[in-house]
């Protein structure tokens, strides 16, 4: 499966459509392929008994297209080009996926609730599951996909491989301060991203942290899970500065959280237990540019409110910052 899945596509135009069911190969087969501009997608839910009442809806860039239960399959015909699907539970996304570039292809995708992934499967096995399976009723009409920013924010869960470990460290200079990130083991196998105000800066996984360089001067972090929570940073020149992505087991909600100087003793002890990262600068093409575009917009949206006094944020004060 190609490992990327979300984009922005206004004009796309995506049609969720429903089937009768497939009781064999030859009835897949006999839904109209898709044109050499479109990508066809079924989305496949296996069931389970727990969870078997809980429903998704389907997203595609922008758009809610479909609904999704246990035991059933929906088919959506959508224009190739950048592609983010996402299913989402009650405003939550629960799995995206990025199926970018794939004209004329027809994609079968399998998911069963409490997996993190999606498994992409050839044509015989989705035959198979596609006999257990019955189709949905469709949608009336498209809906705006209330998670879009959500899933892009988290660009390495549409399955972008983007970090690798830093080369060399990053240190503050006469014009610029130095603002480092990082996360600690409270939560296995969820990355999350981090956003500045000029673009995205990495993915964090547990115990991970990216540093960087900013001019002195006033900057805005960003970073989502169940909802996005916003840091100010007043930096100094020559200065460092750490907060922490704090994620809550319980209810997937994520602060960045500043570190003051009199945790020093405690940020020791965590940043001996982190790895550096940093972005992998050859990964970021034209599709990932494009996901980039819709989360800046969003930032810089909500740094106007926060300026305003509409938007909470947490404050990184000059009275955090840390000798050089």
């Amino acid at each position: 499966m190609h490992k990327a899945l979300i984009p922005f596509l206004a004009l796309a135009t995506i049609i969720p459509l429903l089937l009768a069911p497939p009781t064999s190969r030859a009835d897949a087969a006999a839904v109209a392929p898709p044109a050499d501009d479109e990508t066809l997608i079924y989305v496949i839910r296996e069931g389970r008994m727990l969870g078997a009442a809980i429903g998704h809806w389907i997203a595609i860039n922008d758009k809610t297209v479909a609904r999704l239960k246990s035991d059933k399959h929906a088919v959506i015909r959508a224009k190739a080009g950048l592609i983010s699907l996402n299913l989402a539970n009650s405003g939550v996304p629960v799995f995206s996926a990025a199926i970018d570039d794939r004209p004329g292809e027809t994609v079968y995708l399998k998911w069963r609730l409490g997996d993190r992934e999606m498994t992409e499967l050839d044509e015989a096995a989705a035959a198979k599951f596609l006999r257990k399976t019955k189709p949905m009723k469709p949608i009336e009409a498209p809906l705006p996909n209330a998670e879009e920013v959500l899933v892009l924010i988290n660009l390495s869960r549409l399955g972008f491989d983007l970090m690798q470990p830093a080369r060399e460290a990053i240190t503050p200079d006469d014009e610029h301060g130095v603002v480092t990130i990082f996360r600690q083991k409270e939560a296995d196998k969820i990355d999350l991203g981090v956003w500045s105000e000029h673009g995205f800066v990495g993915t964090l996984g547990t115990n991970e942290a990216v540093s960087i360089a900013v001019p002195a001067g006033t900057h805005f972090f960003l970073a989502g899970n169940v909802g996005t929570t916003l840091l100010k940073a007043e930096v100094e020149a020559g200065k460092r500065y750490y907060a922490w992505l704090d994620y809550s087991k319980m209810l997937g909600r994520i602060r960045l959280t500043p570190v003051s100087l009199s945790q020093s003793g405690e940020l020791q002890r965590w940043l001996k237990k982190t790895t550096q990262v940093e972005l992998i600068p050859q990964v970021v093409t034209s599709r990932i540019r494009e996901r980039e575009e819709i989360v800046t917009d969003f930032l810089r949206l909500a740094v106007e409110r926060a300026n305003s006094g509409a938007a909470d944020f947490t404050l990184l004060s000059s009275d955090d910052a840390y000798p050089q």
